[in-house]
Parts: C-alpha cells; structure tokens; sequence
C-alpha cells in the first residue's frame, strides 16, 4: 500500500510533532476544564448569594407582617375602647330621651289633671 517507506529521522519528527499537537490539544483541554470549573463555581457563588438575598427578603416580609398584625391588634384595643365610649354616649342620650319622654306624659297627665 504504502509505496514509500519514511526513515527513522522522518519518523521520529513526526511523532514529535504529533506529541507537541497532544500536548497542546491536552493544555487547552485543561484551560476549558478549569474555565468550566470556574464558572460552576461562580454559579454556586451567585446561588448562594441569591438565596441569602432571599432569606433576607422573607425575614423582612415576615417582619413586616408581624409587625402589621401587631398594630392591627393595637387597633382593635383602640375600637373596642372607642366603642365603649360610644356606648356609654348612647346610653346616656338614650337615657335622656326616655326621660324626656317619660317627662312628657308627666306634663301632659299633670296638665289634664289640673285643669
């Protein structure tokens, strides 16, 4: 097949040659490698980050919110007290319309009766 046949020398250039394209091949194989390995670890960095970012917003967000039912509770203290009051305004008004009533018919009894 081969109708040449190469000498020793010739042979032994190109396998030189054929190690040095290996061991360029095998370097830049080692660069993506730890390239990759880099950006995996800068992923990692950057997930981690974001779950701290994360963990932070819910603490707040809880915070937040316990903070927002405390003043509603507060606020319920300040109805209910504000109801009370009202209460009492609206029994003693209605206390004075009874007793304006009830004073009416007195009038109106003593009127008929002492004519």
């Amino acid at each position: 097949m081969a109708e040449e046949y190469v000498s020793k020398e010739q042979f032994g250039e190109f396998v030189k040659r054929i190690e040095a394209g290996f061991a360029h091949v095998n370097e830049f194989a080692d660069q993506r490698y730890d390239s990759i390995n880099q950006r995996l670890a800068d992923a990692e960095k950057a997930r981690e980050q974001n779950l701290i970012h994360i963990n932070q917003r819910f603490d707040n967000m809880n915070r937040g919110m316990n903070q927002r039912f405390d003043d509603l509770k507060d606020g319920i203290g300040d109805i209910r007290a504000d109801m009370r009051q009202m209460r009492n305004w609206l029994v003693w008004l209605f206390g004075l319309v009874v007793f304006g009533f009830i004073g009416s018919i007195v009038l109106i009894l003593f009127r008929d009766v002492f004519k």
